[in-house]
């Protein structure tokens, strides 16, 4: 079967059916849509849980390892893209533990050199540093930069957890984010401010 070919449709990539032959079940000149990573800042869209999230990580975490090198005492996938079954926003949440939070200053010109990467100065969470990747069009990765074993990393790593072993959990967890999602689609702060209760219950 001669090779597929692409083109590019906003935050989606259109899978051309080679002439003659099918794809996934398409026939010819049909098109099917295959999702990139990422979504506009503010922007909250749920989709499916995918393998490609994963990849996404251990991708990711091959470039941070690079560049911390051995700052990085941990670097672990978190998040809803995690939890394999769980829908999620199509962006890559990442922690990474240091010996202490001051050690980022080591590494902060290379991020900032970076054209992929930016460093956020204002608002951050209590106890870490956040690194964002991708344009505002389309952020593709959050990356916490943490104390290790500080309360802010084990929180996040047992909410995680949590959701991987507990159906029940999941399920609640899923159905909030989808009720959330449709009432803010345009506001990323206001839906993540409304699942904090909910985390904090399950994470005391």
């Amino acid at each position: 079967m001669p090779p597929l070919r692409t083109k590019a449709n906003g935050n989606c990539t259109m899978v051309v059916a080679p002439e003659g032959g099918c794809y996934n079940g398409a026939r010819d000149k049909d098109y099917i849509l295959v999702r990139r990573m990422g979504l506009k800042v503010g922007e909250v869209k749920l989709e499916k849980w995918t393998s490609k999230w994963r990849e996404g990580f251990e991708d990711e975490k091959r470039n941070l390892q690079s560049v911390f090198g051995e700052l990085a005492l941990d670097i672990q996938h978190i998040g809803s893209t995690s939890v394999e079954g769980l829908d999620a926003k199509p962006i890559v949440d990442i922690a990474i533990g240091l010996n202490d939070l001051s050690d980022f200053e080591k590494v902060r010109q290379k991020f900032e050199s970076l054209v992929d990467y930016s460093v956020k100065v204002e608002d951050n969470n209590p106890g870490e540093i956040l690194i964002r990747k991708g344009t505002e069009e389309n952020r593709t990765h959050f990356i916490h930069i943490m104390k290790q074993n500080s309360k802010e990393m084990c929180e996040v790593i047992k909410f995680r957890n949590i959701l991987r072993t507990d159906p029940g959990v999941r399920e609640q967890y899923s159905q909030l984010k989808r009720e959330l999602a449709k009432k803010f689609p345009y506001d990323r702060k206001k839906y993540t401010v409304s699942k904090s209760d909910f985390i904090k219950v399950h994470v005391r």
